[in-house]
């Protein structure tokens, strides 16, 4: 509404100002008027005439071009409004597809807290057998195990029998397991 508004100050202007310029230059003045009204100053009313019909050519000629470009005004107003809801589309396409991501963040989530609850009941259920066998016994079974899941289960084993544990461990897995043990928050022993 503003771009036309805009426009046809911009229009208005133009005709103003030409119809100064050619008040300016004689083309309006009334001498020419009372010559295409009938009155003579030495020149035939032809004469004239071709003058008037030349400026008013000029003049429908001006109107036409105004008329075009309102037309494409208009055209370039529907263009920008079919683009502006084209936006408004894909803006709600994606705050549909940001509320989508972020139920099935919390869905992954969800699915996370129970996989990490899981592993917890699995750790220290092997927690709870390890604390039932002798260390060496223990530690013969742990062997075969990555270091960080050894530190992991022995988080549920009572730190006087994790030691015996670990001691029983070739020096270098004790090591891994100790150092591993350092990074893991503490799990609350059910032993």
């Amino acid at each position: 509404m503003r771009i036309l508004l805009l426009v046809l100050i911009a229009i208005l202007s133009f005709v103003g100002t030409l119809g100064g310029v050619l008040f300016m230059t004689g083309n309006l003045s009334k001498e020419s008027l009372s010559k295409l009204m009938g009155g003579s100053e030495g020149k035939t009313p032809q004469v004239v005439s071709t003058s008037a019909i030349q400026s008013e050519d000029s003049l429908m000629s001006l109107i036409e071009q105004i008329k075009k470009k309102e037309e494409e005004l208009k055209k370039k107003e529907a263009e920008l409004r079919k683009k502006e809801q084209e936006l408004n589309n894909f803006s709600q396409q994606l705050k549909e597809i940001q509320s989508k991501i972020e139920a099935s963040q919390n869905e992954v989530a969800k699915m996370m807290e129970v996989d990490s609850e899981d592993r917890a009941i699995k750790l220290q259920t092997i927690a709870m057998t390890l604390a039932e066998m002798k260390p060496d016994k223990a530690a013969e079974r742990l062997k075969t195990m990555p270091p960080d899941d050894i530190a992991e289960i022995l988080t549920y084993i009572k730190p006087k029998e994790r030691g015996k544990i670990v001691e029983a461990l070739d020096a270098q897995l004790a090591s891994q397991v100790l150092q591993s043990l350092q990074k893991i928050k503490p799990a609350k022993s059910s032993s």
